[in-house]
């Protein structure tokens, strides 16, 4: 070594070796780009590298037999997938801590470490020895928290305990911003009342902020149990901050719905059954609504009075006031009656809920926060504003079409063969009192004059207006103008007013008339309308069809022949529809009793058969117009449009444009918004959705508009208010979607039974397909429906056939999905085509046989008879041949589906689903006990309870990737909080500064839980393509887009000139790592 050379240059190695221990030490996550060759399964999909793959996985991965690997990928050469070499993608190798390669054990112990102290918290709660204390003799009416003790009550700021039963009456008609009025609280040791400083003195509504108004509970470590618990949270004080507080909460509505909630076709009948006091299921027993009264009736035996709460709902802040003691008895009758259902509830739950991860991420979900700024305010302006001028425009025009129609009468045409004037009201009223004076010698030449100006009708359109807007009490001449007419016009008030315009102005969309005014038509055809039935179309009969009609309609109406010539024949179409006489006459008698008004003759009937408006394959009933929001869709695909000009078919446009606003304003409204900022005016702001953790059986969360709102659409007027949702200055989103979640966790079920990822055409699809070659799931179900027909069914139709599908919807619903969207085809061509994707997906059904049809089987050299399996044609032709029954030839409720590119992934779901005691693969939920076998038939519900199979396992994913993102922002000391999970959306509110290390993370959270349901499936490996989030998002906007500028009519300008919000960024897992490569703890 030369003189005077630092020592350290000569040592480097040994420095970086340091370092890197250092690191270590220090539990520092390093990323890299992997630079050896592709690793590639089996089945050609792309693996994550092996050095990756040993961090996350305590076992190698186990290869299937060489009879297993060559029928699947036969099956896959069959699909046509797997044909072509791979083309790699880009690799990441990640240096993960110590002990990830138990990720079980890595998840039981970070969501254990998590439900500390809470869980135990619960525990005391629920003890035998928690009795709810007696109420005393008079509630304090002191503001503030009073505590009651044995030596009386004393006022105290926060209850001064770590395990509370919450409960807080809000008086909805006083006047207070929903803000609280009063409080009970139940600890296992006293009783806490809180009554609003306002309630006494109203007027602090107006001069305090709401955050100075609502309930304090202290930020220490606390439980809070509540039924809907989330609406009273959004009442505490504590749960506005920056970063999440130390408090949670426990909804019990959520437990009750995991344990013993009812699925929807079940909620129908048990309040059916509850009506009439008789439970005659078995499952009825097991189960129950999901109110505070009939949880507590269900689990406890007692019954609720809950009349009291009417006086919040309808009551004024007087009559609050006025009932003071009583209320405040009625609140501490919920929270006991709470107590007791948890006491019950709390049991079931984790005897049917082992895992800490599903405890963990339902507290996590439970503490959602959606921060605003001045520009909400704005937001709700501009779309009033844009509704009313939207509204202002349709009016217009409707009322430009009354007058034109109007005219038209009065000029006799089309009087007689256009059908949607045919149906409007026609008569005329007079006016009683008044006497039909004759005509001067000048008046009469005026009106000849008149007539000849402006044609032979007995009244001009100007005359007709002036008349109907004449007030009643000093009519001048009989009134002309029709009945339905008259219905628009609104009066001329006796006073003075700048609000009323003559004309017919009393109209909108809404009204009945309106779909007539327009000419609306569906399908082509056009609507008919009446009272009884509401609006269908008429279909024109074939011209043999028609014949036939009209004789047998002679033998009853012996008239109809006189009738029919005062009636032009519109008569359309070949085709040849006869029927069996009978079944014929009452199908014309049907339309007839459907069709016919007063005083009409069945003259229709000949020509036209009536068909009802279907909202959707599922829609049965009468629809009031075919204008609602319901109608939407079919107006945007032209199936329903305005047949008078293109002013009316714009009118369709903007309604449906205004339907967004008008369904979603007074939730929207409706929030419950606090200001946040440190200074007073600075306009921020955040809201609590009140979300139930687990509100449906799937324990999906549910709420009412951030989680069930439709994305923004450049037509939806207000659609934009997601984009709106900015953080506080300095604070960003960081979040992803979970890249077809349900759709993975379908596939990777079926190819676990196969042992590989892609074994199956599914998962392969799911992995390995591609859109822009249309191989991915797709793209082959469009082609598979469009029989050659390219267009006919769109790549997003197809998808909703595939969810469906998967969700285990039957041939039923998708051939009335087929048909809604494909008009064109014939009801055999959709039967074909539905019957062929089918067999193509789902495959074709074997049964298992019986011992005495295994034999029979063989000895007729059945295909599948070898395999222990028949089809149903096989079966079918076995019981011909030898004469037995299918049921004494083969199990028929034991089947399987075989041959289909999905057929692996039905068996798996199925069986999870048939068995004894269906649970998740991954977390070991239990489904709720009234689709539970022990209660049920096997058959009862399937649908279902394979959509509970693929639901329930996506909210494991949830939680376990909650639980994880929480873990790795405490580890490495990352500020922020979780902010809301929309659908397949996670998103989290965290300093700028620490954006790049939030959606390291976050990618983190979504390779370890890949892995995790990996390992639980026994495939000790992950495909490249999952490990990471395409894409992490990074924005000051809450839209589902980076780039969306959000456009709509109430938002022209986009975001960015309007409201000054930028453009967010997308980085993948490279981009990403070119910002931030390491994951360290800070100092």
């Amino acid at each position: 070594m030369k003189k005077g050379v630092p020592r350290v240059f000569s040592k480097r190695p040994l420095l970086r070796s340091f370092i890197r221990e250092e690191e270590k030490k220090d539990h520092a996550i390093r990323f890299t780009e992997y630079k050896g060759s592709p690793r590639y399964n089996t089945y050609g999909i792309q693996m994550i590298p092996e050095s990756l793959r040993r961090r996350l996985f305590s076992h190698d991965p186990i290869e299937p037999d060489k009879a297993t690997r060559d029928q699947c990928s036969s099956d896959l050469a069959r699909f046509g997938l797997n044909q072509q070499p791979p083309s790699p993608g880009k690799m990441v190798d990640v240096e993960l801590p110590e002990g990830m390669s138990d990720l079980p054990g890595f998840f039981r112990g970070i969501a254990t470490e998590q439900l500390t102290p809470y869980q135990g918290l619960v525990e005391q709660l629920v003890s035998p020895r928690n009795e709810m204390p007696a109420l005393p003799a008079e509630w304090c009416r002191s503001p503030g928290w009073t505590q009651y003790t044995s030596n009386g009550p004393r006022s105290v700021p926060f209850p001064p305990c770590s395990a509370l039963v919450f409960d807080v009456e809000v008086c909805i008609q006083g006047g207070n911003n929903h803000l609280p009025s009063m409080a009970v609280a139940v600890s296992p040791d006293y009783l806490y009342s809180w009554v609003s400083p306002a309630l006494d003195s109203p007027w602090l509504y107006n001069r305090h902020s709401k955050r100075d108004l609502l309930i304090p509970l202290g930020d220490e470590p606390k439980l809070v149990a509540g039924h809907h618990v989330m609406y009273d949270r959004a009442r505490v004080r504590e749960e506005y901050g920056k970063e999440q507080s130390s408090l949670r909460f426990l909804d019990t509505q959520s437990l009750h719905v995991c344990v013993s909630g009812l699925e929807n076709h079940q909620k129908g009948q048990w309040l059916a059954a509850e009506k009439a006091g008789s439970f005659d299921q078995p499952w009825m027993h097991v189960g129950a609504a999901n109110s505070l009264a009939a949880t507590h009736r269900f689990y406890c035996g007692e019954t609720l009075d809950k009349s009291t709460r009417d006086i919040f709902v309808t009551g004024s802040h007087t009559d609050v006031q006025a009932e003071f003691q009583g209320l405040m008895s009625y609140c501490a009758g919920d929270v006991k009656a709470t107590l007791n259902v948890l006491k019950v509830v709390w049991k079931l739950y984790r005897e049917r809920f082992p895992s800490p991860v599903t405890l963990s991420g339902m507290l996590e979900m439970g503490s959602c926060y959606i921060p605003i700024s001045r520009n909400w305010h704005r937001y709700i302006s501009e779309s009033d504003c844009a509704f009313n001028t939207g509204q202002g425009d349709i009016q217009k025009v409707l009322a430009n079409l009354a007058q034109d129609e109007l005219l038209k009468h009065n000029l006799n045409l089309g009087k007689d063969t256009d059908l949607w004037s045919k149906q409007l009201d026609w008569t005329t009223r007079r006016v009683m009192g008044v006497k039909n004076k004759k005509l001067s010698k000048k008046a009469q030449k005026e009106e000849d004059e008149r007539i000849e100006r402006e044609g032979n009708t007995p009244y001009s359109l100007e005359r007709a207006i002036n008349e109907v807007c004449t007030s009643p009490e000093k009519p001048k001449h009989y009134l002309s103008a029709p009945e339905w007419y008259r219905g628009l016009c609104p009066k001329a008030p006796s006073y003075s007013s700048i609000n009323w315009t003559r004309g017919p102005t009393d109209i909108s969309l809404s009204a009945s008339l309106a779909p007539l005014l327009l000419r609306i038509s569906c399908h082509g055809f056009t609507v008919w309308r009446t009272p009884q039935n509401g609006f269908g179309y008429l279909r024109p009969k074939c011209p043999h069809q028609a014949a036939q009609d009209k004789e047998l309609l002679a033998r009853h109406y012996p008239d109809v022949r006189v009738m029919e010539e005062k009636c032009e024949e519109m008569i359309t179409g070949e085709e040849d529809l006869a029927q069996d006489e009978k079944e014929r006459m009452d199908h014309l008698e049907n339309q007839i009793q459907l069709l016919s008004k007063e005083g009409d003759p069945p003259l229709i009937f000949l020509h036209y058969d009536f068909e009802r408006i279907s909202v959707n394959s599922m829609q049965t009933g009468n629809v009031a117009s075919p204008l609602g929001k319901a109608f939407n869709e079919s107006i945007e695909r032209g199936i329903i449009q305005s047949s008078s000009d293109e002013e009316g078919q714009h009118v369709l446009t903007l309604g449906t444009g205004l339907t967004s606003w008008r369904n979603t304003r007074s939730r929207i409204i409706g929030q419950f918004a606090v200001e946040t900022g440190d200074v007073e005016g600075d306009g921020e702001a955040a809201i609590l959705p009140q979300v139930v953790p687990a509100g449906t059986i799937t324990r999906r969360a549910t709420e009412t508009l951030w989680m069930t709102a439709s994305n923004v659409r450049r037509d939806r007027v207000g659609s934009e208010f997601k984009g709106l949702v900015t953080p506080p200055s300095g604070y960003c989103f960081v979040g992803a979607d979970v890249d077809s979640q349900e759709l993975w966790i379908a596939s990777l079920l079926g190819d676990s039974t196969l042992g590989g990822h892609g074994a199956t055409p599914l998962g392969w699809m799911s992995l390995q397909g591609k859109k822009s070659l249309g191989t991915d799931m797709h793209s082959v179900t469009a082609a598979e429906l469009s029989q050659g027909r390219p267009g006919l069914v769109s790549r997003d139709m197809a998808k909703a056939f595939n969810y469906a599908r998967i969700y285990g919807s039957g041939k039923g619903l998708a051939r009335n999905m087929l048909s809604e969207c494909c008009k064109e085809l014939s009801d055999g061509e959709i039967k074909s085509i539905i019957d062929k994707m089918f067999g193509r997906t789902k495959g074709d059904v074997v049964f298992s046989l019986t011992k005495l049809g295994l034999r029979h089987g063989i000895a007729h050299g059945l295909q599948h008879a070898l395999t222990g399996h028949i089809t149903s044609t096989e079966l079918e032709q076995l019981c011909s041949l030898t004469g037995y029954t299918r049921y004494q030839l083969a199990n028929i409720r034991h089947y399987r589906y075989i041959g289909g590119s999905e057929s692996a992934m039905f068996n798996r779901l199925e069986d999870i689903a048939r068995s004894t005691t269906p649970a998740t693969p991954f977390l070991g939920c239990r489904i709720t006990r009234t689709l539970e076998p022990a209660v049920i038939n096997k058959s009862y519900q399937l649908n279902s309870r394979v959509n509970w199979v693929v639901q329930s396992s996506a909210v494991d994913f949830l939680h376990l990737l909650l639980v994880a993102m929480k873990w790795f922002m405490k580890e490495y000391s990352i500020p922020g909080r979780f902010s809301i999970s929309i659908h397949d959306e996670v998103r989290f509110m965290v300093p700028e500064e620490e954006q790049y290390r939030a959606a390291l993370a976050l990618q983190l959270s979504n390779l370890i839980t890949r892995a995790y349901f990996a390992t639980k499936l026994g495939m000790n490996d992950l495909p490249n393509s999952v490990a990471f989030f395409s894409g992490v998002d990074i924005d000051r906007s809450l839209r589902k887009s980076v780039s969306d500028e959000c456009v709509t009519p109430s938002n022209p300008l986009g975001l960015t000139a309007s409201y000054g919000i930028q453009p967010g960024k997308e980085l993948d897992i490279n981009h990403l790592l070119e910002l931030c490569s390491t994951l360290k703890k800070r100092p």
